[in-house]
């Protein structure tokens, strides 16, 4: 008699597991309310644990002698925001406890302390005893607290002093109103779930308002009022995914408003709108502008000086959705983010076309800002040929397009002697959020494709299946290029997918990029397949002042 063993076909993607680094804590928000919380001890030490618990809905056992005790916790036994257990500690306290804190800090108590700790270890009771780290279960971090937000900063028991520097550092750099912000967001979350509680509509959910939360500025989901939030439960019952324009001027939307803007050009060149160019009594009124603008990748310190310019100048700035935060703070005139989703593409190309043309008529200078290059893949031409027929010049100001300064910034060179003499910049994204016809592979070529990571798996089918690209070539996803939060993850074109899947999914904007050049300068004793960590720049590698190549150097960057 034989026996056979069931086996499952072997996945040709093989992980890169991390390897565990110990010595960390696990850090948790935990949940308090109604919980009972043991303090011990008199001072402002246990002042400070007293007021942090409260703060977290737990009830407060105090433990501690009353003729020694600070003011703080005296009044708060006098006005019953605490529970007095007396000033001598008792085991029976621990029969209904959920956690214990001494604060303890008098030497000659040591015994007494230690006798505690043991006590509590019988009720496997967690423990936090001030200076003893020995004796700690676990241990209290610096933390920053606005409104719902809370941050917190651990040293775990090594410098609790710049715990407290850090956090101050940190806190520092934030946004202004981010705990607004933080509030907003949990209100417009809890409506969608009530008008779309279905267990199906969790995914479309969650992917509709993480679009809100990853291209709306911090200061514009501060202001979101209960008349923004009704406006964006009717776009998302309308299968609106969140791009919402950031402004409330409508655009024009019938015949009349359109006849308005039609225009015509003097002989000289110079744009009019018949009497377009005359106010009110008769009096001379300025001739709009509109100025295409690339904004680079996405660092702002990429932008050109006549970019800068032309966005520090302009009354309307009309913005693609995906430039990043950081270019679209410079703008300090009115400013309207791009109803840009799957299938209104058109829809809102047309849209901002109409609010750029009545801007025009009232003598604006009008920038429609674009990431990367407006004539790469960016409409630019399109809008060029637009606004031609309406009677205005467009002015285009280049961009450095992601196409080449994203492999740049990763280490990766388009082209290379001997490796690759071509490269081809495409998109996975045909019309109508099709997919776009794809090149024939090429081994001396390495391509880069826009707007592709949304749909990775056909995009990867078809190059295998259809366009002869072997499945095991190099390939690699650049995110977020040039930012403080780029991100680079390498593999093959047949694991990649699987590989983006494992580091828990794209990061958008981003692109791939497949060839042999890809591990032209990556270091022998770099994995070409798995998961690679953050690629997190420091100031100066994000201002780009330092060496790029320094980002295939795991000491340097991990």
């Amino acid at each position: 008699m034989t026996s056979s063993i069931a086996t499952t076909p072997q996945s040709t993607f093989v992980p890169s597991v991390p390897t565990p680094e110990g010595g960390a804590s696990l850090m948790v928000a935990f949940q308090c309310q109604r919980k009972n919380m043991i303090v011990v001890g008199s001072n402002n030490i246990a002042a400070n644990r007293v007021l942090t618990l409260l703060e977290a809905d737990a009830k407060v056992i105090l433990v501690g002698d009353q003729e020694t005790m600070v003011p703080e916790l005296v009044y708060r036994i006098q006005n019953e925001q605490v529970y007095y257990a007396g000033a001598q500690w008792s085991g029976s306290l621990l029969e209904d406890a959920h956690m214990v804190f001494i604060c303890q800090t008098n030497k000659n108590s040591n015994s007494t302390v230690e006798s505690m700790v043991h006590q509590c270890r019988q009720y496997h009771i967690p423990v936090n005893v001030t200076d003893r780290n020995d004796l700690c279960d676990f241990f209290m971090t610096s933390t920053y607290r606005d409104q719902s937000l809370q941050i917190a900063f651990s040293t775990n028991g090594q410098a609790s002093k710049l715990a407290n520097r850090i956090r101050r550092h940190v806190i520092s750099t934030l946004p202004a109103k981010l705990g607004q912000a933080v509030q907003r967001v949990g209100m417009l979350r809890k409506k969608i779930r009530q008008s779309d509680p279905g267990d199906l509509a969790k995914g479309r959910r969650m992917a509709w308002l993480a679009q809100i939360c990853e291209y709306w500025s911090m200061d514009r989901l501060a202001k979101l009022s209960d008349m923004d939030m009704q406006e964006l439960l009717e776009q998302y019952q309308q299968q609106d995914e969140g791009y919402s324009s950031q402004g409330s001027t409508p655009p024009p939307t019938n015949g009349t408003d359109m006849d308005a803007i039609k225009l015509k050009r003097e002989s000289s060149g110079t744009i009019v709108n018949g009497n377009a160019n005359m106010g009110v009594n008769g009096h001379h009124q300025e001739v709009g502008t509109i100025t295409l603008v690339g904004s680079g990748p996405g660092d702002p310190n990429l932008l050109t000086l006549a970019a800068h310019h032309a966005i520090k100048n302009a009354d309307l700035v009309l913005s693609d959705k995906i430039v990043p935060a950081e270019v679209v703070a410079l703008v300090e005139c009115e400013l309207k983010i791009a109803r840009k989703f799957p299938g209104n593409a058109d829809a809102a190309q047309q849209e901002f076309n109409e609010m750029a043309l009545v801007a025009l008529q009232q003598g604006k200078n009008v920038v429609r800002l674009k990431q990367g290059d407006p004539f790469l893949f960016g409409r630019g031409g399109e809008e060029v040929i637009f606004f031609r027929k309406h009677g205005y010049a467009t002015k285009v100001i280049p961009g450095i397009s992601s196409s080449v300064a994203a492999p740049l910034l990763a280490g990766i060179p388009l082209t290379h002697r001997s490796v690759a003499s071509q490269f081809l910049v495409t998109t996975g994204t045909g019309q109508k959020n099709s997919l776009a016809a794809l090149p024939v592979f090429e081994p001396s070529r390495t391509d880069v494709f826009l707007m592709a990571i949304h749909r990775l798996d056909a995009l990867v089918a078809d190059l295998i299946g259809k366009q002869n690209y072997p499945a095991d070539i190099p390939c690699a996803i650049v995110e977020r290029a040039s930012c403080i939060d780029q991100r680079v993850v390498y593999g093959t074109l047949g694991s990649i997918s699987n590989i983006l899947e494992s580091v828990g999914g794209s990061r958008p904007p981003g692109l791939l990029i497949t060839g042999h050049a890809i591990n032209v300068l990556k270091q022998d004793h770099l994995p070409t397949e798995g998961v690679i960590k953050d690629l997190l720049l420091d100031e100066h590698q994000h201002s780009l002042h330092s060496n790029l190549l320094q980002l295939h150097d795991p000491e340097g960057v991990y």
